[in-house]
């Protein structure tokens, strides 16, 4: 018996074989059923596996929200993109005699909320000489902007809208900040729409820089945080959230190219512009301004009229159509003919005035219009308010 089962015996090396051989096939088994446990998330093999993993639902994962993640939650909402449109020189008269428009400039900026009945900080020079102001807020909201004060020097302008619960930013302490924090750049860049960026405070008290156009910051802010055209008037947060400076410019080489350089107004001293300007258009309160559609016109020329067979004496033609008006939204032309608004005929300037009198800026009008091929069609054009006349450039 000792012999048969000594370590060197042949039967003990047999049975520690079949040992080795089983332990073996139980760790493959046990492999091959993890495996199996696993085959949800395990790509396989070949276009059916590939389809399998195209449609397969993502594993649940929670990824901890961080302060940027917050930050930007919470001030984005309260920042608004700004269309301009500024005219510039004189009307002219064409050789038919009909009159043209002066020549017409857009442009794009940024703005923030600071009330939620809409009072909107930004920059003086992103509205200055604008005669029409489209403000966007999150979510697509168009509203009709006026300027209710600006100060050039300060370069902060405040913008009313006609609004009720809109979101708005909190006014943060920009003497808190410090070299090296953590701040976004909210606004809209080259008017793509809202962007968030995200950098350091690289200074705190920069003073006297020229930027351009003859103007001077006084006293600025300056971050990497990407800021580029389109963004002026937009906001800088801490990690908070809060309004801690206004976007205004950046430096660039020579040929144009951003250097990583960005300024911003701190909020702190734009807080004794903004008491001034919004406590002087409480005073001298602004009337609201008559509904307008946002064309120019005329009346129709009798040979147009013989021309299209529109019947003497009825209609307007368009001359021009302003940009981010209720026209342009709705896809007036120049050279078409309006015959009637909200069913009143319509032959002259008159009567476009008494047609639109019973409405209010906001409101819509359905207006008809006469075709080339002798039919009419109706369009809705949503009424703004009529642009001030804007300061000659």
């Amino acid at each position: 018996m000792r012999r048969l089962f000594s370590p060197s015996s042949r039967l003990w090396r047999r049975v520690g074989y079949v040992g080795f051989f089983a332990l073996g096939c139980g760790a493959t088994l046990l492999a091959l059923r993890l495996a199996g446990r696993d085959s949800a998330y395990a790509p396989q093999g070949g276009p059916l596996g590939v389809l399998a993993a195209i449609d397969r639902a993502p594993s649940p994962a929670h990824i901890p929200q961080t302060a940027l993640i917050a930050a930007a939650a919470r001030i984005e909402p309260a920042v608004v993109n700004i269309d301009t449109l500024e005219e510039r020189g004189a009307p002219s008269v064409t050789r038919d005699g009909l009159r043209t428009e002066r020549l017409q400039v857009q442009g794009k900026g940024s703005g923030v909320l600071i009330s939620s009945d809409g009072y909107i900080v930004t920059n003086s020079h992103v509205v200055e000489h604008a005669s029409i102001i489209r403000v966007t807020v999150k979510g697509g909201r168009q509203f009709d902007g006026r300027v209710i004060g600006a100060d050039p020097q300060a370069d902060i302008a405040v913008v009313k809208v006609d609004g009720s619960g809109l979101p708005s930013a909190e006014l943060g302490d920009s003497d808190a900040l410090r070299v090296g924090e953590f701040v976004l750049a909210v606004g809209n860049p080259l008017g793509i729409g809202t962007t968030v960026t995200h950098g350091i405070v690289s200074a705190t008290n920069r003073r006297n820089l020229a930027v351009g156009s003859g103007r001077i910051l006084r006293q600025a802010l300056q971050t990497d945080a990407p800021i580029t055209q389109g963004n002026s008037g937009g906001a800088l947060a801490n990690l908070r959230g809060q309004l801690v400076g206004i976007n205004t410019a950046i430096a660039s080489d020579r040929g144009g190219a951003p250097l990583g350089i960005g300024f911003a107004i701190p909020v702190n001293p734009t807080r004794s512009v903004l008491r001034r300007l919004i406590a002087v258009s409480r005073t001298t309160p602004r009337a609201i301004g008559d509904p307008f559609i946002g064309i120019s016109f005329a009346r129709v020329p009798r040979d147009v009229s013989r021309e299209v067979g529109l019947p003497p004496g009825r209609g307007i033609i368009v001359l021009d159509v302003k940009p981010l008006t209720g026209a342009a939204d709705a896809g007036l032309e120049v050279g078409s003919i309006i015959v009637a608004i909200d069913g009143r005929p319509i032959a002259a300037e008159d009567d476009v005035r008494q047609a639109l009198a019973p409405h209010q800026p906001g409101q819509t009008v359905a207006v008809r219009i006469f075709r080339g091929d002798r039919t009419e069609r109706e369009v809705m054009v949503r009424l703004g308010r009529r642009p001030e006349a804007p300061p000659s450039p």
